[in-house]
């Protein structure tokens, strides 16, 4: 009387390995895979390829198993027999992803009240002692120009920390 196949296999991806039942259909082969490597849930699931180690020619290599012959090759197994689960390198890089929304930035917010980091930065010019000092570095550097703002600026003196408060945006506390 022909055997049902076997009753558990091992998959084997990265060195790691786990038994599974084997599934009923390539699709759920591959489900499985997702499920006890939790490194392969987020990849599509079309890059993912199950194969067995097969004697080819005198030389051990991979043999990718189609979806088409699924039953045949997983049922006529060993038991415990080992079946290599490899990522397609000509397969789509697309990841899956749980998320069907784009992240809750106010959410963010509430978690820090004080930092207005999401607010477009409006920081003034340096004062005029760093702006000197920084003035020649200007000049070497054909990529940078000088702020349009420093023209309209006022000479007024300003801290460098002050500067530095108005340009990161943060509140000092006493």
């Amino acid at each position: 009387m022909p055997s049902a196949g076997p009753d558990v296999l091992t998959y084997r991806y990265n060195g790691n390995m786990v038994y599974v039942t084997p599934a009923p259909t390539y699709e759920e082969g591959v489900q499985y895979a997702r499920q006890v490597f939790p490194e392969l849930a987020s990849v599509d699931p079309a890059r993912i390829v199950i194969s067995v180690n097969g004697l080819v020619n005198q030389h051990r290599q991979l043999i990718r198993i189609g979806p088409m012959a699924w039953k045949s090759v997983v049922f006529s197994r060993a038991r415990f027999e080992v079946l290599d689960v490899t990522l397609d390198p000509h397969g789509p890089e697309i990841v899956i992803s749980d998320h069907d929304t784009l992240p809750e930035y106010d959410s963010i917010k509430e978690k820090s009240p004080d930092a207005d980091f999401l607010a477009p930065s409006r920081a003034p010019s340096p004062p005029r002692a760093l702006h000197k000092n920084m003035s020649h570095h200007a000049t070497r550097s054909r990529s940078r120009s000088a702020s349009p703002s420093s023209s309209t600026r006022s000479s007024e003196p300003c801290s460098t920390v002050d500067w530095a408060k108005s340009l990161f945006g943060k509140r000092v506390r006493p």
